[in-house]
């Protein structure tokens, strides 16, 4: 279907305006890519960039040309999201897939398939993660086991995953109880779970079921109950094809048969998160709907799946039976677990360096192709959490991202972890002697042949030295209560500072919320969410690419908020 029957057909006269202006907008998104030096290293130089491909017009300014794999020029992020009309970053690239289309490099395309190569130096352990041997989420031996075996037996029917000798077979009862708000269908068997998800396939343009975690909650000589969460991912059959997330849990009512590893289920009782639970409706109505920025950038990347917010909230979700204000600004959610991989790094350089703009390469585990005969599909999700804290005992903030995993890739057993290779300190030691060389330089040679037009180093200053990478990991999140407030910068503007003090003194001081603290630094615990940022997920490799939209200051698309006691 071509973009121009898909509009006519399928959106309103005002998204039909909306997309045009999108296609004409010479303001758009950049990419972030992870590094060919194995995914991970960060440059000096370019620690706030983004890797895009730079396309120039040509004389006559009318026609964009590209460059090859060999200009590749970084941009600082700071400089690319600044609304000035001119110098914003896809200013001549991003215009429509059209766009894409033409400036797609063979070259560059194999690089990522090169990349999926790599094999990693670290043992196994140390690459990767495996989620059904995790405590914190698999608590105890039976729920790691019902957890495993559930997981597997609905891989078997979405992905045709193969099972091993060890995992248990999952197996239900003819005369299983199945309690449930999802809708059930004549011909998938009417109580069977494992047979509604397999109608279910048939419905969705995707269909997704990640099992995150499990526990015991009673243990007889003849059944036992187990708690698990899920997270249920889908494309919807519509025309923009819209991505939804449901999240719950099942209290599953089990018979272990050790002895012939079976695990036979005879009861199921699901709940949605939320105060109506068993709302699938009200649960889907506010998800299918186009978003705008999605329509906006409809051409280049695909709806996002967005982490879930619940802000109907009942009065033991609260730490304070006074609630939420009314003159007070802010948002009041709460967030239910969710499995999450989250980078870290230790930077020196404050907020001239602006390192928590854009995700670290360390944090990729994978590349994605996006054209070409071996094009991708992927997953974006949405929003990218970034937290600024003190360092005790050194100089240096300790910044940490928070990037949600979807059940498209959380429902494999064994997660890849990203790579960081042996030789890293040697690397970092002779890109900091380099960016040495280059200060003294700049001291003797005028700023025009020294600097890059885009960057915003002060000439003659030295160059910010390269974080430290921390290990990246994947846990559990637990759930949350957070307050925010809407934001159209970037999280370590000046403004930041300003807006966390408003935002205390509503949510603490006037309404009485008690903040959760930071357990070293007895600090209360602030972030910053990127909506204008998408991360973007294979199956197969995990996070192999970020999109970061340009959108409008008006819209405010971005919050800054801090967590409250539950």
């Amino acid at each position: 279907m071509t973009s121009s029957s898909f509009i006519s057909s399928s959106l309103p006269l005002v998204l039909e305006v909306v997309l045009l202006l999108a296609t004409l907008s010479s303001k758009c998104w950049s990419l972030h890519i992870p590094s060919a030096r194995h995914l991970h290293k960060i440059s000096p130089d370019h620690i706030r960039s983004s890797v895009v491909r730079r396309v120039s017009p040509n004389e006559d300014g009318n026609e964009p040309s590209t460059d090859s794999s060999k200009k590749v020029k970084f941009f600082e992020l700071d400089d690319a999201f600044e609304d000035d009309g001119e110098n914003v970053v896809g200013t001549k690239f991003f215009g429509g897939n059209t766009m894409k289309e033409e400036l797609y490099i063979p070259e560059e395309e194999e690089m990522a398939l090169e990349l999926q190569k790599v094999k990693p130096k670290q043992t196994k352990d140390d690459s990767e993660y495996n989620r059904f041997e995790d405590t914190n989420a698999f608590s105890d031996q039976l729920a790691k086991r019902a957890g495993e075996a559930l997981q597997f037996a609905i891989n078997k029917i979405l992905y045709d995953d193969s099972t091993g000798d060890i995992v248990a077979t999952w197996k239900e009862n003819p005369s299983i109880v199945w309690e449930t708000p999802f809708p059930k269908t004549n011909n998938a068997g009417g109580n069977s779970p494992l047979m509604e998800i397999k109608a279910s396939k048939e419905f969705y343009n995707k269909l997704d079921v990640a099992i995150l975690s499990a526990k015991t909650i009673e243990s007889t000589a003849n059944t036992c109950v187990v708690e698990v969460r899920w997270d249920v991912g889908a494309v919807w059959p519509n025309p923009w094809e819209s991505r939804v997330l449901l999240t719950g849990t099942s209290l599953l009512s089990v018979l272990d048969d050790k002895d012939n590893n079976v695990i036979t289920l005879m009861k199921q009782v699901d709940k949605l998160d939320g105060n109506k639970p068993l709302d699938i409706v009200g649960s889907l109505s506010s998800q299918l709907s186009p978003r705008f920025w999605d329509v906006y950038h409809i051409g280049m990347s695909p709806s996002a799946e967005r982490d879930p917010r619940l802000t109907a909230l009942s009065n033991s979700q609260l730490s304070t039976s006074r609630g939420k204000g009314l003159l007070s600004s802010y948002t009041l959610s709460h967030l239910p677990p969710r499995l999450v991989t989250e980078p870290a790094l230790v930077d020196t350089n404050g907020r001239f360096g602006r390192a928590a703009q854009a995700l670290p390469n360390h944090a990729f585990t994978t590349a994605i192709k996006t054209l070409g005969p071996n094009k991708e599909e992927f997953v974006p999700v949405s929003p990218i959490e970034v937290s600024i804290s003190k360092v005790e005992g050194q100089n240096g903030s300790l910044i940490k991202w928070t990037v949600p995993v979807p059940p498209e890739f959380a429902s494999k057993a064994v997660l890849p972890l990203p790579v960081i290779e042996e030789e890293e300190e040697e690397e970092e030691e002779e890109d900091n002697a380099s960016n040495d060389d280059a200060v003294a330089s700049s001291s003797t040679n005028p700023p025009s042949q020294t600097s890059s037009p885009y960057s915003s180093r002060i000439p003659n200053t030295p160059a910010p030295e390269a974080p430290q990478s921390l290990q990246c990991n994947y846990s559990l999140r637990p759930p949350r209560l957070v307050a925010t407030l809407p934001y159209a910068g970037n999280p370590q503007d000046e403004e930041v500072t300003e807006l966390r003090r408003q935002l205390y003194q509503q949510v603490v001081e006037n309404d009485g919320f008690k903040p959760k603290l930071d357990p070293v630094t007895k600090r209360p615990v602030f972030f910053f969410w990127m909506n204008d940022a998408k991360a973007c997920f294979t199956r197969a490799g995990g996070l192999g690419m970020a999109v970061y939209e340009w959108r409008a200051d008006w819209a405010k698309a971005n919050e800054i908020g801090i967590e409250l006691e539950c």
